[in-house]
């Protein structure tokens, strides 16, 4: 299928279903411009779409209604996440927003082409299914209840000097929900700009990510953020909440952190090498179910990364589907953790190569090409981009009341040149443990971490 074609199935597609990257060239900068593009799709678009509707026969509109009525699948995106942690989890107490870094990274994958596509698609999915994806999870994951908040929001910063598709334009505001705006990106003012964006969207859990004005081989950041703040089905109360002992993996040293206390009818689930919890967030109309999945070692010898390497999806979903309730005396320690991380090789080693690399990086479909008119030794467009960075912050604070995460995601790219009435089961996590916040309908992991050593503030 033609990349043309493509494109327009998938905006059909995603249109249907409910319908931080950085790239770079090198140049000169031109004179100080500020345009702010908006989310709606161009008109030449939704022409584009209501004419071929309009000119399908009625039975093959009702077969593609039926098509485009398919589930959405998750499969390469909760494989996409638990693989990025696992890359990821050798320093001390990781957390990440597998999401976050799917979303940010899927506006590039819009613009990739042959190899790089290839790789791309490898790692994201089909092409089809990962724009119907992405668009579901923007028009349907974001809510905001008595008790609830999830957001997700993306943007593109694109150079002043800088030309970029108006294919991919489309595709990232319609698909992605992006907003986009045309700044000088080497100016001073540029870093106040993308922090005051940042900080708005992750409801200032995260005010920081840019600390120095874009370097002129810049040509646009693409920038995904995801926001998480939810109250417990049922709060822990607050005498519940006192010192108590955390143990280090060898189980020898130990140090008193504030545990949360808590015996009551709970969701239980286990197999031979794990077992854990699930600690719902209070569900009201409107949002969707979550939970905050914690999970450890059977065997308390079993080291925590070496159980995480066996939760793979298939594992996670029969645990979750075999999960019964039971009555639990459980403990679990109240903490704070800030992450940041590049994400270059572990991507690498999952098979994101050729858009790293100077030469055989393809972003065909974001370059603009030889503008008509212009000098083009004076813009961007003449070199050629590939990924020059991608990292991620993130945040998480786990209390008494709930839960409240965040993450940004940041991609640089450069260019080269029941009750029961037995005794209560103890499941307690006073030692390192993996834990999720899991969505329960979909089964997408927004957050995953390991938990080394509660840091409290």
């Amino acid at each position: 299928m033609k990349k043309k074609d493509l494109i327009k199935k998938m905006l059909l597609t995603a249109a249907m279903l409910s319908s931080a990257c950085l790239l770079g060239g090198c140049g000169n900068n031109s004179a100080n411009a500020e345009v702010m593009y908006q989310q709606e799709p161009p008109k030449e678009t939704q022409q584009a779409t209501q004419t071929a509707d309009q000119e399908k026969p009625e039975a093959d509109k009702a077969d593609t209604k039926a098509d485009n009525e398919v589930a959405i699948c998750y499969d390469a995106l909760n494989e996409f996440s638990y693989r990025l942690f696992a890359e990821n989890m050798a320093e001390e107490n990781p957390v990440l927003s597998p999401v976050s870094a799917y979303m940010a990274l899927s506006m590039a994958d819009l613009g990739a082409e042959n190899h790089t596509k290839e790789e791309f698609t490898s790692v994201f999915g089909d092409d089809t299914d990962m724009a119907a994806l992405c668009n579901h999870i923007m028009t349907t994951y974001p809510a905001s209840t008595q008790s609830n908040t999830i957001a997700l929001a993306n943007s593109a910063w694109i150079s002043e000097n800088y030309s970029v598709s108006g294919q991919w334009l489309s595709d990232i505001e319609t698909i992605m929900h992006s907003e986009v705006f045309q700044k000088d990106l080497t100016s001073p003012a540029i870093v106040d700009d993308m922090n005051t964006w940042i900080s708005e969207k992750t409801n200032e859990m995260i005010d920081k990510m840019v600390d120095k004005p874009l370097k002129d081989s810049t040509g646009l950041v693409l920038f995904n953020t995801v926001y998480f703040k939810a109250k417990w089905e049922e709060p822990f109360e607050s005498y519940s909440v006192y010192p108590d002992k955390f143990f280090a993996e060898d189980g020898m040293e130990s140090k008193n952190v504030d545990m949360m206390h808590k015996e009551s009818e709970m969701e239980y689930f286990s197999n031979e090498f794990a077992q854990g919890l699930l600690f719902p967030y209070r569900y009201e109309e409107g949002g969707a179910e979550y939970a905050f999945v914690a999970i450890k070692p059977v065997d308390e010898s079993t080291k925590i990364r070496d159980l995480y390497r066996e939760l793979t999806p298939p594992v996670i979903n029969g645990l979750l589907g075999d999960r019964q309730t039971e009555t639990v005396n459980t403990k679990l320690p109240k903490f704070e953790i800030e992450f940041d991380r590049q994400l270059n090789e572990s991507l690498m080693a999952m098979g994101l190569n050729d858009a790293f690399d100077m030469e055989k990086a393809d972003f065909g479909g974001i370059d603009a090409g030889v503008l008509t008119g212009t000098d083009n030794k004076d813009t961007l467009n003449q070199h050629n981009l590939y990924i020059d960075l991608v990292r991620q912050k993130a945040k998480i604070i786990v209390d008494e009341e709930g839960t409240e995460a965040a993450a940004v995601t940041q991609v640089i790219m450069e260019c080269g040149a029941a009750i029961t009435e037995e005794a209560p089961k103890e499941v307690f996590f006073d030692r390192p443990f993996v834990y999720m916040i899991m969505n329960m309908e979909d089964e997408v992991p927004l957050f995953i971490g390991i938990l080394d050593s509660p840091k409290q503030s």
